[in-house]
């Protein structure tokens, strides 16, 4: 019996004894590595399988057949890379997935996108469920004591109604927003545990709660953690410590903020 690396949802499910639809929770929150085939189908990594539920997988060493004489092994096409940890993200996915994971961060947010919206989110709440604006959500989190920090091209909208609806997140030492006028790319970091990067920007339409194919965008991005974090932990780092950037200072952003403001009609209903 050959040493498995990755088994598949069904192996999971009969090892276990736990549902599907327990098994897959597991793997779209990424409590489980994964990585998806081809056909969009998981692979769960057995060494974060054994661990997580106590049990064993593949026989100890010394009870593994070994292979015939003369006949090459080599990896399929859908397990790659058997050393790292990621996940394909797509289209609603980022709500589901990519939001979700922001509404449980414990320590530490870090994002870096393009367009900062304003928009409403759905979270989770004594009473069940609360609908807020995207900086009371961020208020939210840096309340109960996680670190915010956002670094964006387009800062300002967002900066001239946190200033008017909620100036408390502005005025936390926890929540630091950076304009860097050549950031263009998407990454969120979840407790230096796990990363997204893709298409999507903080909008609406990217990852908040649309319904339907006309409404959603289709986006597309990868959810990684393991060996892979550290690129995109380091590409964050860059675009925040970019020496030429606009950095957390209010009075600064105050001024480009009314220059902005003379040239658009903003409506704080948005």
């Amino acid at each position: 019996m050959a040493i498995k690396k990755y088994i598949n949802t069904a192996d999971v499910v009969e090892l276990t004894g736990r549902t599907t639809n327990e098994v897959l929770n597991l793997a779209k929150t990424g409590v489980l590595p994964t990585h998806k085939t081809r056909r969009g189908h998981y692979r769960f990594n057995v060494e974060a399988v054994q661990q997580y539920f106590g049990i064993q997988v593949n026989k100890p060493i010394e009870e593994v057949e070994k292979p015939a004489p003369n006949v090459l092994s080599s990896p399929t096409f859908e397990e790659p890379h058997a050393e790292e940890c990621f996940s394909y993200v797509a289209d609603d996915e980022h709500y589901t997935l990519v939001f979700k994971r922001m509404t449980e961060v414990k320590r530490s947010l870090r994002i870096a996108t393009g367009n900062l919206d304003i928009f409403k989110v759905t979270v989770k709440s004594d009473s069940g469920e609360e609908t807020l604006r995207i900086c009371d959500f961020f208020l939210s989190l840096v309340e109960r004591g996680v670190h915010v920090q956002v670094v964006c091209m387009q800062p300002f909208y967002f900066y001239l109604y946190a200033k008017n609806r909620c100036p408390k997140l502005l005025e936390n030492p926890l929540f630091e927003l950076r304009h860097n006028v050549h950031n263009h790319m998407k990454i969120f970091i979840f407790d230096d545990e796990c990363a997204y990067f893709g298409s999507a920007n903080i909008t609406d339409a990217a990852i908040g709660k649309r319904t339907g194919r006309k409404r959603r965008n289709f986006e597309a991005g990868m959810m990684v953690w393991g060996p892979m974090l550290q690129a995109p932990m380091c590409h964050f780092e860059r675009s925040w410590n970019d020496p030429d950037i606009l950095k957390h200072t209010w009075k600064r952003f105050a001024t480009k903020a009314k220059e902005l403001e003379k040239k658009i009609n903003w409506s704080y209903d948005k």
